[in-house]
């Protein structure tokens, strides 16, 4: 008798601990997984301010129809936001004045506004949204020593294992994955770029042969610059048969990689 009761008290106690783990565990699903879909909404709703901005500077610029049925100042008929055209942010800068472009990559979750803050806290976005207020998820945002305009600049963004900001960045590791979707595109608030991925490169912070990528921006001498592509193809576990002929601003975008501790995982591009 004694036995089967003390066999139901340490039922009731593996249930109870059982429960209250998956209780805990659900918990620490929801406060992960609410934050970062109210993060994700947010970026959609940043979206959707660019959108609507650019479809009113079409509608305001979209020749009128003349008389005879054809376009007036036809010069002028092509509008902002299609290929290759000039986008417009001047909304999205009124929100954060530290916004210097916007960061987009086909058929990827890679959409995102980027940011720049002060050189005397050049991680200040790591863990605030585009509004300043905390956030895991973070914002994308250029290191430190360089700007968009550099002759080699970083965007930087979390490894969200939700697969947002930079969470797919790495398969740019498979070469067949990175030649289809080699053009990465960076609109400033004066001008269209595109950037051509030409290696993509695998390294450890702190590590005995750890690449120092975050080093080489900033103004390149014309030596630093060639040395510095060369060590990018070099070390490539991409194979590209493509790199800028002469010299042209580099663009990488790092993240965090789990091939090893303090792993990352660093995307390089030259502007075409």
């Amino acid at each position: 008798m004694k036995q089967n009761k003390a066999k139901k008290i340490i039922l009731v106690l593996l249930a109870v601990i059982c429960a209250a783990v998956l209780v805990y565990s659900l918990y620490q699903g929801l406060i992960i997984y609410i934050p970062q879909k109210q993060e994700q909404h947010r970026f959609s709703e940043l979206q959707q301010i660019a959108e609507q901005e650019n479809r009113e500077e079409k509608d305001r610029t979209e020749p009128s129809q003349g008389d005879n049925g054809r376009p007036q100042n036809e010069s002028s008929s092509t509008s902002a936001g299609e290929a290759g055209q000039q986008l417009h942010f001047d909304d999205i800068a009124k929100i954060n004045s530290d916004f210097r472009g916007w960061l987009r990559i086909d058929d990827t979750i890679i959409d995102y506004p980027v940011v720049k803050s002060p050189e005397s806290d050049p991680e200040y976005y790591l863990h605030r949204d585009f509004d300043k207020n905390y956030s895991f998820s973070g914002t994308p945002f250029i290191g430190a020593g360089a700007d968009e305009n550099s002759d080699a600049f970083v965007i930087y963004a979390h490894k969200m294992n939700n697969g947002s900001m930079f969470g797919t960045l790495d398969d740019y590791s498979h070469t067949d994955w990175a030649k289809q979707h080699a053009d990465i595109e960076f609109d400033t608030p004066d001008e269209h770029r595109v950037y051509r991925v030409f290696a993509a490169v695998q390294t450890q912070v702190g590590g005995e042969d750890e690449f120092k990528y975050y080093e080489k921006t900033g103004k390149l001498s014309d030596k630093e610059y060639n040395a510095f592509v060369k060590e990018l193809r070099d070390i490539s576990v991409i194979d590209i048969d493509d790199c800028p002929a002469n010299k042209k601003q580099i663009l990488m975008l790092s993240t965090c990689s789990y091939h090893t501790e303090n792993g990352r995982f660093v995307v390089a591009a030259y502007r075409i």
